[in-house]
């Protein structure tokens, strides 16, 4: 798995299950996370630069964003949606805690450039 650093003053709450995650990088898009469970969440927005730089079939990535979603502690595994504008046109790819270190491509739908996730630690980018 990727090191996991914090790049700090890029997430605004704005309300206990709505955050902006932003860019660091000028490669990267901005991200709006909207947790589906009332709770008390801490959201950190994670450097892209120790994420894989291919698919498994070849394919160069180009990271979107990295964060985590944490609940007590421990990442998430809830529902929440992630809206990233142009998301719905893109071979969407996903690199999480169920992926053993392995992108992915997303299989699910998108709705007005929206997902929908589960696993609190994740990469977001596309093909």
């Amino acid at each position: 798995m990727p090191n996991k650093v914090v790049v700090q003053g890029k997430v605004e709450k704005q309300g206990n299950k709505k955050f902006k995650i932003k860019t660091q990088r000028n490669s990267e898009k901005d991200v709006e996370i909207d947790i589906v469970d009332d709770g008390n969440y801490d959201v950190e927005k994670l450097s892209v630069d120790d994420l894989p730089a291919t698919m498994p079939d070849g394919k160069t990535i180009t990271w979107y964003n990295n964060f985590a979603i944490k609940k007590g502690g421990n990442y998430i595994n809830q529902p929440y949606k992630v809206k990233i504008e142009g998301l719905g046109s893109r071979s969407i790819v996903i690199l999480d805690n169920n992926s053993e270190g392995r992108p992915y491509y997303f299989t699910g739908t998108v709705v007005d450039d929206t997902i929908e996730l589960s696993d609190g630690d994740p990469g977001i980018g596309h093909t």
